[in-house]
């Protein structure tokens, strides 16, 4: 079964996947990005 990326919700193949991690209120999740999304992620984190 294909995971959906988490920002566009889109289906992600297996081997593309990029697993993130996010902390809110102190606490840490996991979430799962495409490689779009994850590149846009990382441009994010840069600036």
């Amino acid at each position: 079964m294909a995971e959906k990326c988490f920002y566009c919700t889109n289906n992600i193949e297996e081997r593309q996947t990029h697993t993130v991690s996010f902390i809110t209120s102190n606490q840490e999740r996991d979430e799962t990005l495409c490689s779009e999304c994850y590149q846009e992620w990382l441009h994010g984190i840069k600036e």
